[in-house]
């Protein structure tokens, strides 16, 4: 689960298009929240702390935009959730970090973003006096290990603790920290543990102590930030609060979009877009075929000479008076071993055939057109230079299997993509939404209607 700092939620696929009748009023004066949406507020500094971060990668941003994002990934994330559960919307396996330890993250990079030179300041101080603000600093010793983890005799198919080890870790203190009289905690091996990819479990099963108390260490600073933010930054317990539900939203939109298949590549597994392709009628295909001929274009055939010798000697020979301008068929009559030397190494028109291909085929439909190819050692040992001369393009048949693969997960796509639109529109229409009154007429409003980006013509061209 891949999520960058602050990407606004598909700011790449999505695009304003034109205007419908959303359920939007502008009602909020500037004392007020900046919105609300079926009673949730917005506040100003939540607003401006994520126009910070978003702004910070892309200046162009407006705070109308951030906030429509906001909005938008509240009323979409929670749908999602609702409609196919959180199982099915949030990546949660044995290899990533936990979806928990993802957001915590994330929260930490955009508080790092939003308060850039204060908290970064602190951090430098906090650093300087980390180990007084640690006490019982206990590092796991080597006879310890056996009761917390699997035995390392035994091969073990993933990196999991046991219900035992889970609440033996859970007990075992690594080290206490206290940042003032009324915050202080500890952290313990169960801690470390959660907070690791399969990388970082694989160093503790693997039994390395320093890792982990190095881990802990990191742990106390993680939890440094967040009592920085809550005591020093201004932002209310509330704001904070609404922060992370926002950073849940997006995580939430984000992945509802990869799930019906509207962020996903052509070729991407998913089973929801599968679904739809197979109700995708030939009728359909045809149409499209018709419609997108161009984007099933392919070489039906090559004109060829080729050089063949005996060795790369004398391969790099014949392609160094290639280079200085020797005409191909002249090299070919002087040094080609194969039968067709004195036609000049004239292959005529090779046929483009997917179900019995061989290597000279392949390697000519590579080759740019005028464009001696480089020497290739042939799999008897030989060296073949080619030269297309000229390719004759055609299209694939409309009753392929290539057409009607590439047509029915494009028409799927495409339904998917409606879809997410009605939903969206529906969503708006029936949230109670109320913004501040000077957002209003602004070019970036959730009124408009919105349409995922087409698939490029490269994903859909198969020579």
């Amino acid at each position: 689960m891949s999520k960058g700092l602050w990407r606004m939620s598909l700011l790449a696929t999505l695009m304003s298009m034109t205007s419908a009748h959303a359920k939007v009023t502008y009602d909020l004066s500037r004392n007020a929240p900046a919105a609300t949406v079926a009673g949730i507020s917005i506040s100003p500094a939540v607003l401006e702390v994520m126009y910070k971060v978003s702004s910070a990668k892309k200046p162009e941003l407006s705070r109308a935009a951030v906030l429509n994002a906001l909005i938008e990934n509240q009323l979409i994330g929670q749908y999602a959730i609702k409609r196919f559960g959180k199982e099915k919307i949030v990546e949660d396996n044995s290899v990533s970090f936990r979806p928990y330890v993802l957001e915590e993250q994330e929260f930490r990079a955009v508080m790092q973003i939003a308060f850039a030179k204060p908290l970064s300041e602190a951090l430098k101080q906090f650093g300087g006096k980390l180990d007084k603000t640690l006490s019982d600093e206990n590092p796991i010793k080597a006879s310890e290990w056996d009761t917390y983890l699997p035995s390392n005799k035994i091969m073990q198919l993933e990196f999991a603790l046991s219900a035992t080890g889970k609440v033996a870790a859970a007990k075992r203190i690594l080290v206490n920290y206290r940042f003032d009289d009324k915050n202080a905690g500890s952290i313990s091996l169960l801690d470390v543990y959660n907070s690791q990819n399969v990388q970082g479990r694989d160093k503790i099963h693997s039994r390395e102590g320093d890792y982990v108390s190095a881990q802990a260490r990191e742990l106390v600073v993680n939890r440094y930030m967040e009592y920085w933010v809550k005591t020093s930054s201004g932002l209310t317990a509330a704001d904070i609060a609404s922060i992370k539900q926002a950073i849940t939203n997006k995580t939430y939109h984000d992945g509802f979009a990869s799930y019906i298949g509207i962020a996903a590549d052509i070729h991407d597994d998913v089973p929801y877009v599968k679904g739809l392709a197979a109700k995708v009628t030939q009728a359909e295909i045809k149409a499209y075929y018709n419609k997108h001929k161009d984007e099933f274009k392919r070489i039906e055939k090559v004109k060829a000479q080729h050089i063949t010798v005996a060795d790369e000697k004398t391969a790099i020979t014949v392609t160094e008076a290639l280079k200085k301008g020797g005409k191909f068929s002249d090299l070919a009559r002087q040094y080609s071993i194969a039968s067709d030397k004195d036609k000049g190494g004239d292959l005529g028109w090779i046929i483009h055939d997917l179900k019995n291909p061989t290597w000279i085929n392949t390697l000519a439909f590579m080759q740019p057109v005028n464009t001696p190819s480089r020497p290739v050692r042939t799999p008897i040992g030989q060296w073949e230079i080619f030269l297309v001369t000229e390719k004759d393009e055609g299209y694939q048949a409309a009753d392929s299997d290539s057409v009607r693969y590439t047509a029915a997960q494009t028409i799927a796509r495409q339904k998917a993509a409606t879809e997410y639109r009605q939903i969206r529109m529906t969503l708006i229409k029936q949230a109670d939404i109320h913004i501040q009154k000077s957002f209003q007429g602004q070019s970036s409003t959730l009124e408009g209607d919105v349409v995922v980006a087409p698939l490029s013509d490269e994903d859909h061209h198969h020579h």
